[in-house]
Formats: C-alpha cells, sequence, structure tokens
C-alpha cells in the first residue's frame, strides 16, 4: 500500500523515486503491479540496464522503449533533441529497473531529460543493494 501511494504521488508530481532493497524482495514485482493500476491513464515505459551503461546506451534503450521509429539519430544532439520531443508528447512514467547498474553519466543523463520542462516526466528508479547509495552520490539541481 506504501509503495502504490508513492508511486501515484510521484507520477502525479512528475518528479523522482528511488525504490531499492536486497535481491528477491519483490521491488520490481511490486512497482510493475502498482503501475500497472495507473496504466490505463498513464503511458508508462520501462527500461532495463544489466551492466553500467553509457548516455549513448540509455538513448538507444529509450529509442527502443517509446517505440520510435525509423533509424535512431548518429550524432548525441539529434538524439537528444529526438528523445526531448518524443517524451513531451504527454506525460508519462519513467520505469528504470536495475538501477544500481547506473553510472554518474547515465544518471546525469536521466537527470538531463526530466530536467527539460516539456517531457513532463516521472522516473522510478528500482535496484538492489547499493542503488540508493549510487544515486545519492548525485547532487541534485
Amino acid at each position: 500500500m506504501k509503495t502504490q501511494l508513492a508511486l501515484a504521488d510521484t507520477v502525479a508530481a512528475r518528479a523522482m523515486m528511488c525504490i531499492h532493497g536486497g535481491a528477491g524482495f519483490g521491488k520490481t514485482l511490486a512497482v510493475n503491479s502498482c503501475l500497472r493500476e495507473l496504466e490505463p491513464t498513464e503511458d508508462v515505459r520501462r527500461v532495463t540496464f544489466r551492466a553500467r551503461p553509457t548516455a549513448r546506451a540509455v538513448r538507444y534503450e529509450l529509442f527502443t522503449a517509446l517505440d520510435l521509429t525509423g533509424e535512431p539519430p548518429r550524432h548525441p544532439g539529434e538524439f537528444d533533441r529526438l528523445l526531448k520531443t518524443a517524451l513531451a508528447e504527454r506525460p508519462r512514467p519513467l520505469f528504470v529497473d536495475e538501477a544500481q547498474w547506473l553510472n554518474r553519466e547515465a544518471f546525469e543523463y536521466f537527470c538531463y531529460l526530466w530536467d527539460e520542462p516539456a517531457t513532463q516526466l516521472a522516473i522510478i528508479f528500482v535496484g538492489g543493494e547499493g542503488c540508493h547509495t549510487v544515486l545519492r552520490r548525485e547532487p541534485m539541481t
């Protein structure tokens, strides 16, 4: 119940949150269940990382998660404009699973997209042990 309320508040505020804990505690299952209840009115998109992604890898994962068509742009600036435009089409939550794998570059890229006022993103980071520590290392502006 607490997870559901926290997620609903985060999505409504278009904020960021982090759910973290040990392996096997059901974090991903809980978040997926709660987000499914929001999905009739929310366009939830999910990305998962299994290794330390670069900003480039995050761009490509988002390109796929957003069901964008055509070839991904080759230049970072063009790619960023495409993603910002797609993310600005409507407010939406982004579920980032295995967030303990995010490094500074990847986390900063998510913040970069979230900071863009037109995107209206809510970002839910879910990860194992150490996830909170990884995310807390980065000062929020």
